[in-house]
Formats: C-alpha cells, structure tokens, sequence
C-alpha cells in the first residue's frame, strides 16, 4: 500500500473489522457493498493531503504608445463673468493649437470644471473676486511628443500641469505572455515543494486567475520656455503583471473527490462520475 493512503488506514481497517471485502490496487479503490462513502471519504482526504497550492506571477515589460497629460487653465478676475469668459478663450485657443499637432478634439476631456470665490480675510470677510479652472486630460498618441506638447500648452495658455501617465491601449498580447510566465512561475515553486515534502511527480488540478494590473511611470525635467528651456519627459516601459494561484496534485493519484457509488462498483475511472450526495461525518 503507498504511503500515502496512511491518513484513511484506520478508517479502512474499521470497515474490514466489520467483515466487509475491500479489493484495492495502486490505481483506484473498488467495494462491493453498497455503502461505498467511508472507501470515498477515505479516499478524498487521502487525496487532499497530497496537494500543493502555489501563487505565480509574471511580468512583461512593453513600450507605451499612449501618454495623458493633465493640465489645467487657470483664470481670476474681480468679476466672475470675466473670469470664465477668458477661462473660455484660453482654452479654445489650446484646442486650436494641439490640433495642429494632429490631436484631435475626442482625445481632449474636461476632467473637472471649478468656480471659487475668494475672499480677503485681513479684515474681516471680504469678496475679493473668482477663480474659474478648467482641468484637461489630453491623450497624445506619440509618446516622444508629449515634451513638446506640453510646452505648446503652456505656451498657448495653460498654467498648470498635473502629471503625465503612459499606457498601452491593446495589453492583450502582453497580459497572455504574462500568464504563461506567473504559470511557469508556479510550476516552479511547485517542483521544489514537491521535492521537499517527498510528494513525487504532480500535475495541476486546478488553475484561477487572480489580479491584473499594468503600470506605467513617467520622469519629467520642467524648465521655463522663457528661458530658452524646454520639457524632457523620460518614460519607462509599462510592466503588464499577472498573477495565477494553482492547486497540484500528486500524478500518480487519482482525484477521488469525485467517486461516487456507481463509478466504485461498475469499476469505472474517477472522473467519470459526480460527487456523492452523502458527505463524510465529522466524528
């Protein structure tokens, strides 16, 4: 008998106390009796025992096609009427101006639009005038352009700049090589606790798909155009990560969590049958 049907022995050995025949080989367990669930429990925790349950992870590193930059116009005057007409003019004029860099008006969005009055408080409260801003996020789909965009925002108007996010608009190609590696990634540890606790060959039982994620990051040197100075953006690769959590189980032995009475009896593999409907007792 292989040693890793001792978790069930005594539960075997109680079944022939009570002269019940029970024939096995190494392959499968089989009874002639009707009441077969002790052989399946037995049997199932036998089963459990033998399992390895890892996390794998994988990464690929790709070049980004698309940044975003946020920005924002930023206008005050004593009358509020003022400060939006201006707020309205400035943004219009960058609008012109970034679709001459052949970026088109449905990659331009108001994130957030914003009106604050603004007091004076040295004596009392006092009304000072408004504050209206207007905060863009503007999608350039050259990512060696987005130094000189930025500069042509400032230039035509914008007067603040948020930051500058990179990505890629299709990461399927990347996540599916990221889920080959995490389930490499798996096989590997798996292999080396198998080795450790003596478990021998295993295969994979089971396989979930547990987070995704890409991230891209961005380095910027900002220099005043007045000066003669202009914008470096640095970007690196965007790393598009996949995680996978895998159950193993040992090659050799069957999966009989899933034996019923019909599949023990008609001597029929494992696999072919459903779970049965009695569940061990806990005593």
């Amino acid at each position: 008998m292989k040693k890793h049907f001792f978790a069930p022995l005594m539960l075997v050995i109680s079944v022939l106390a009570l002269g019940l025949g029970i024939a096995t080989n190494t392959n499968s367990l089989r009874t002639n009796f009707s009441t077969a669930a002790s052989v399946t429990v037995s049997a199932h925790y036998g089963n459990i025992s033998q399992s390895l349950t890892v996390t794998g992870t994988g990464i690929v590193k790709v070049k980004p096609d698309f940044a975003t930059i946020n920005l924002s116009v930023e206008t005050k005057d004593k009358n509020l009427e003022s400060a939006q007409k201006e707020n309205a003019k400035i943004v219009e004029r960058l609008v012109d101006a970034l679709a001459l860099q052949n970026i088109s008006k449905e990659d331009i969005m108001t994130n957030w639009f914003n009106i604050y009055p603004e007091y004076d408080y040295n004596f009392g409260q006092r009304l000072t005038g408004h504050r209206v801003s207007n905060h863009l996020s503007v999608k350039v789909r050259d990512v060696e352009n987005v130094g000189k965009i930025i500069d042509l925002a400032t230039a035509t108007g914008a007067n603040i700049v948020s930051g500058v996010q990179f990505g890629i608009e299709n990461n399927s190609a990347a996540y599916n090589e990221a889920l080959i590696k995490a389930i490499d990634s798996a096989r590997q540890k798996a292999a080396v606790l198998a080795a450790a606790a003596d478990i021998g060959k295993i295969r994979i039982i089971s396989v979930k798909e547990t987070s995704f994620n890409h991230i891209g990051f961005a380095r910027y040197d900002y220099s005043m155009p007045c000066f003669g100075g202009s914008t470096s953006i640095l970007h690196n690769n965007i790393e598009v990560t996949a995680t996978v959590k895998v159950v193993f189980g040992s090659s050799d032995y069957p999966s009989y969590s899933q034996c019923n009475l019909s599949a023990l009896s008609e001597n029929l593999p494992c696999n072919h049958s459903v779970v049965p409907k009695n569940q061990p007792s806990n005593e």
